[in-house]
């Protein structure tokens, strides 16, 4: 591991600075064969609206308490299927020219043409499958049969016995580097000073692990090893410069196993045995993403209550406001296209990247070129 280590990131610097590290092979719009969290379930009725994920533009819509999506684009001229009409049960009419279509995307009348027009079993407009579980509107953005969403998403989000907040927002630059920076040392920095950490224990320095998930479809992280609260760097002097306040130590609850990984599609899961904050990064387009901010626990009785009130009046604000805010200000200023010096600290940055890399390729049905990544046998596997 040191060995491989150093091949991969020693040498030449001006070389080095000049490499992409995978960036040039990684989708900006984002994977598609994945199921991704759409809106809130409570904002879909019967009238349409706009949702913009992984580049496509769809309607959402609910017949008889369902949800159905459909592309938002009327295959007659283009006009949006969100203005659409919902005319007779099981259908959804552009408001054009009232070109009606079924839930599985058939068209079954074009009204602008009377009963007898020829249209009806010749057009069709692109369905995407739907489920609703735990008060999110999940879609499948892929052109293949979808797997079943329990393989792509966290079984803590789909549990009806959880209890699980979140709230969306829409950031300004691409997804990649919303997921990237759990793979590094940043919050040592970036993080410092936020209520969150503000008396913790925060080392000044620290060694990462990154290890590919046994699936293959992951990378977890962890520190392997951290220096003291307070360093001393030769010519320089001491940092941090004060540290007397941070009393409280960091780590897991009583009986409970820290967990910090990112999975595919876009998924960051950090916290413990039945505690988990999840951000879900969903790509809207090359430019600009929307993320899920879910804080999940399943308790129950008085426990329940202290997680609601935990919520409510601390993680709410302190952690999935400011301190996620702290991350999107420095998302939103780098350049993610400018040359990379990668250090030892950012192996899992490649690991994941790799990952991402070797997906998007076998989307493309190109196997070619594509970049190694080891994946481990299953316990008991000969």
């Amino acid at each position: 591991m040191e060995a491989q280590t150093r091949t991969e990131f020693e040498g030449d610097t001006k070389a080095k600075a000049s490499r992409s590290f995978l960036k040039d092979k990684l989708p900006l719009s984002g994977l598609r064969e994945f199921w991704y969290p759409a809106v809130r379930a409570s904002k879909v009725g019967e009238k349409p609206i706009a949702v913009k994920l992984v580049g496509d533009e769809i309607a959402l819509y609910r017949d008889a308490g369902k949800v159905y999506a459909v592309h938002n684009r009327c295959p007659h001229r283009g006009l949006p299927m969100s203005m659409g009409k919902r005319n007779f049960p099981g259908t959804i009419s552009c408001a054009y020219h009232g070109w009606t279509f079924d839930t599985k995307g058939a068209c079954v009348a074009a009204l602008n043409e009377g009963p007898c027009s020829r249209l009806p079993g010749r057009v069709s407009i692109r369905t995407y499958p739907v489920e609703e579980r735990n008060g999110v509107v999940w879609v499948y953005m892929g052109a293949k049969a979808p797997r079943p969403i329990e393989d792509d998403v966290p079984a803590e989000l789909l549990d009806p016995k959880a209890i699980t907040y979140f709230h969306t927002e829409e950031w300004d630059f691409n997804w990649l580097p919303g997921l990237e920076n759990l793979m590094d040392t940043h919050d040592l920095f970036v993080h410092r000073n936020s209520p969150f950490y503000f008396f913790k224990k925060i080392p000044a320095w620290a060694e990462v692990a990154a290890e590919v998930m046994p699936d293959g479809r992951g990378v977890s992280y962890s520190y392997s090893k951290v220096g003291p609260l307070q360093e001393s760097y030769p010519n320089l002097g001491k940092w941090p410069k004060r540290v007397w306040w941070r009393r409280s130590k960091i780590g897991a609850p009583s009986g409970e196993y820290l967990t910090a990984q990112l999975r595919l599609p876009g998924i960051t899961r950090v916290g413990f045995t039945t505690l988990m904050f999840v951000r879900y990064m969903v790509p809207i387009d090359d430019t600009h993403c929307r993320a899920f901010l879910f804080s999940t626990r399943r308790v129950s009785g008085f426990r329940a209550i202290g997680y609601r009130l935990y919520y409510h009046l601390w993680a709410s604000w302190s952690l999935l406001n400011l301190f996620i805010g702290q991350d999107t200000v420095v998302f939103a200023a780098q350049d993610y296209d400018a040359p990379e010096q990668l250090a030892a600290a950012d192996t899992g940055i490649v690991k994941w990247r790799r990952i991402i890399a070797n997906h998007a390729a076998a989307e493309r049905g190109d196997d070619s070129g594509k970049a190694k990544v080891s994946v481990l046998p299953k316990a008991g596997a000969n």
